[in-house]
């Protein structure tokens, strides 16, 4: 049978959109497969690096990797280690948040997360409420019930250079790892320190808010720096708590009874710490008790008109001991000091370790004098009954020495300061705070438990003449969006054509 004209022609175009159209759907249906088979393999890919990968720091320097002291530090915990990062946004946060993705990798103990302390205020409140510390612009580190806080000024070591607008200040070198892996072992290699602040003879209380005279600031510092402050109501029944670490004796307004001196005589000789704050003006009977401790308490008033601040006397001269080792270019305000001066016969190494040996820690200037009429102001310096600077306003005494006394007995120490409002609520700024935290950590022995040293910061500078940075100014605002946007003006014409 014959066909039509044209028959065959529009048979052969059917058959020839029909193999089009399964010729494309193969390829759909193979591109689709393609696809699958692909995510497929991502997947399995991805699945496998995060159990199998390799780290690698190729910064200069390998500025951001743990050291091994770390490494082995982080893979011998067994509790959870939370690290709440509260910094604002800068150099010390990109640093600090670069440094634990590295614990985080090295370890599945730790966590961290990071609170902004301008925006998470329902975050900040939960910590304020759960953490007996204030909770802004530091890095806190908690195992348990353990808590260290770490302050930014213990991240970096800085240089003081002059400026136009004063003291610039430099960061020299990062001591990240440090302070976080020092934390770390804190929290959870070692049992937090007690400090027992003794109360009623008029002493400041550790729980009073009050700007002038309550210590609430110094105690919550000290539980930043993990350490436990407790009040304390001595007796002779009572005695000394057996897990006191330091007796704190801050500014009293009375008489100490000699039983209780000699309850805390008893406890130093046997190896026991205090830090003893007296005032100007107040008899507490402590300054006769001292003197065999080698120290000579003065009933007067130091003054240095050349050094005053905001009604105090301003004290930037200190001995190189343990106790000022966190007094870096900084001075301290104290506003009732008397002296408190080293016996002549206990100063120096040669007291032997049977005696007690008493250094200075803080000085005035040479301009500063002991004023003996010191209820007559104003003051004025009298050669027959004051005495020139520099005159030493706190010491510290050892006696004894690890290995020299009965096997199990540390030798004992004691920090006085002849003022006790430098730790007031209202003057815990500048060195007042370091003096503190610095003798505190003299007497607990507290030293870094680790050896980390700090990492250089090297600046990176570009050097460019004015007529390379007009080239580049020029590249960047006008070459490099003009090849843009001829590239896109071309493929716009190709596709029209």
């Amino acid at each position: 049978m014959a066909m039509k004209p044209g028959s065959e022609r529009r048979i052969e175009t059917r058959r020839r959109v029909w193999r089009m159209r399964r010729i494309r759907l193969g390829a759909g249906a193979s591109l689709l497969l393609s696809f699958v088979l692909a995510l497929t393999a991502a997947g399995f890919a991805h699945a496998l690096a995060m159990r199998r990968f390799v780290r690698a720091d190729l910064s200069r320097g390998r500025r951001h990797a743990l050291t091994d002291v770390s490494r082995r530090l982080v893979a011998s915990l067994t509790n959870t280690v939370e690290i709440t990062v509260l910094l604002r946004s800068g150099r010390e946060l990109a640093d600090v948040t670069r440094l634990l993705a590295e614990y985080q990798a090295a370890s599945r103990a730790i966590r961290v997360r990071r609170v902004d302390p301008d925006r998470d205020i329902a975050a900040m409140n939960e910590l304020a409420r759960r953490l007996p510390v204030a909770p802004v612009g530091c890095i806190i580190v908690q195992s348990g019930d353990r808590v260290r806080v770490i302050e930014p000024d213990a991240l970096y070591e800085v240089e003081r250079r002059p400026a136009r607008a004063g003291i610039e200040t430099v960061p020299r070198a990062f001591r990240g790892e440090l302070a976080i892996s020092s934390a770390i072992h804190e929290v959870t290699h070692t049992r937090a320190p007690v400090v027992y602040a003794l109360a009623g003879h008029g002493e400041r209380a550790v729980d009073d808010v009050e700007r002038f005279r309550g210590l609430a600031s110094a105690a919550r510092r000290l539980q930043q720096e993990g350490i436990e402050v407790r009040p304390l109501l001595l007796s002779e029944e009572t005695g000394i708590p057996a897990d006191a670490s330091v007796i704190w004796i801050a500014g009293p307004r009375s008489r100490i009874p000699q039983p209780v001196l000699d309850t805390l005589n008893t406890w130093l000789e046997r190896g026991g710490r205090a830090m003893i704050l007296l005032d100007s003006g107040v008899q507490t009977g402590l300054e006769s008790w001292l003197r065999r401790w080698g120290l000579d308490i003065g009933d007067d008033r130091v003054v240095d008109e050349t050094r005053t601040l905001g009604g105090g006397l301003l004290v930037s001269r200190f001995v190189q001991h343990g106790a000022t080792a966190r007094l870096r270019d900084l001075a301290c305000v104290f506003y009732q000091p008397r002296s408190v001066e080293p016996s002549p016969e206990t100063a120096g190494p040669a007291a032997g370790l049977d005696r007690p040996r008493a250094v200075p820690l803080a000085l005035t200037s040479d301009r500063g004098w002991a004023e003996r009429d010191y209820l007559s102001p104003p003051w004025s310096f009298h050669e027959e009954r004051d005495r020139r600077g520099p005159i030493a306003v706190a010491a510290a005494v050892e006696r004894g020495a690890p290995g020299t006394l009965a096997a199990g007995i540390r030798a004992g120490r004691l920090v006085v300061v002849g003022d006790s409002g430098f730790v007031a609520n209202g003057a815990m700024v500048s060195g007042n705070a370091d003096l503190l935290l610095g003798a505190m950590s003299w007497l607990l022995d507290r030293r870094e438990p680790l050896s980390i040293p700090p990492r250089p910061i090297d600046p990176v500078q570009i050097s460019i003449t004015r007529s390379g940075l007009r080239w580049l100014a020029l590249g960047v605002v006008l070459i490099v969006p003009g090849l843009v946007a001829s590239a896109g003006l071309l493929i716009a014409w190709r596709r029209r054509a």
